[in-house]
């Protein structure tokens, strides 16, 4: 077969014993299929290849033309976040269970894999955030999501005390366990539990999700995708915040700290089957096509 892609690499789920099967299937089908293979020092837990071609994850891009992430969607974010300087498509195979962004089962692996390496796929390019945390007019810490960056209380009962800045306007001040400002992808994640709006992932576009205000009026809002959103967040009653990104836990937040989210310079490039129904996904995942019940 003359594929497309002709150096591929493979990052796995951490710590994930079950996932070995699917792993030692899809070297075995990309090896057929004469695909130079590198994969990370995780995935090197799973299946034996040549030391050369075991890399850090962040340098599989310098080596490959694609990039395939087992597991599930958090693998994928993972994969997602490492590689985000790096102008490298990615293709998700989940562990069995139909994810937003992992689309392939191994069931169905050997078929939609090979159609893909024969160029026959969907590409779609999704935004992803930057945060910068800045404290004393310096960048202390910064951090790529995928999904979502998130304030939020951390180890009270109490509210916390925000002012939400979007393109140096003044948005609003608010009571509240915290905020989430999340990209098309994670409308469908934390925000969405939030009670955030799904947004289609072709969208460029950030939602402000307040959790769980103290004022009711306080809802929603959509944003451009091009808005540089700003926080500031105060110690009322000596409450603290914590600030995640996508799950990952950034550093403590302290009063008079400004939090600056953009969207990244690069975006991420995912690639599906050609069958790929972004709303039949939504209708599997949330339900809404169940029959109902006598």
């Amino acid at each position: 077969m003359n594929s497309v892609f002709k150096k591929i690499g493979l990052i796995s789920k951490p710590d994930a014993d079950e996932i070995s099967p699917t792993i030692q299937a899809l070297t075995g089908l990309l090896t057929q299929l004469s695909i130079t293979v590198y994969i990370d020092r995780e995935t090197a837990r799973h299946i034996t290849v040549p030391s050369e071609q075991i890399l850090a994850t962040d340098e599989l891009a310098d080596y490959c033309d694609l990039i395939m992430s087992v597991g599930g969607d958090g693998t994928l974010l993972s994969s997602a976040r490492a590689l985000v300087n790096k102008d490298i498509p990615l293709i998700g195979i989940n562990l069995g269970r139909l994810g937003f962004l992992v689309d392939i089962s191994p069931d169905e692996m050997s078929i939609k894999i090979k159609q893909i390496l024969e160029g026959h796929y969907l590409e779609e390019e999704r935004i992803i955030l930057n945060t910068k945390i800045i404290r004393d007019e310096a960048v202390i810490f910064e951090q790529a999501a995928f999904n979502e960056v998130a304030l939020h209380r951390l180890k009270s009962p109490g509210l916390i005390d925000i002012e939400t800045y979007v393109n140096d306007n003044f948005l609003n001040s608010q009571r509240s366990d915290g905020l989430i400002i999340a990209t098309p992808t994670g409308s469908t994640a934390y925000a969405l539990s939030g009670g955030g709006p799904l947004m289609h992932p072709s969208l460029d576009a950030i939602v402000l999700v307040p959790i769980n205000p103290h004022t009711l009026t306080n809802r929603p809002i959509v944003v451009d995708g091009k808005s540089h959103i700003g926080i500031k967040f105060s110690q009322r009653d000596k409450h603290k915040a914590q600030l995640t990104c996508d799950n990952v836990i950034l550093p403590d937040i302290l009063e008079g700290d400004f939090i600056s989210i953009k969207r990244h310079a690069n975006k991420i490039r995912l690639l599906h089957p050609t069958d790929h129904d972004f709303f039949k996904t939504l209708r599997v995942k949330l339900d809404w096509s169940r029959a109902p019940q006598s």
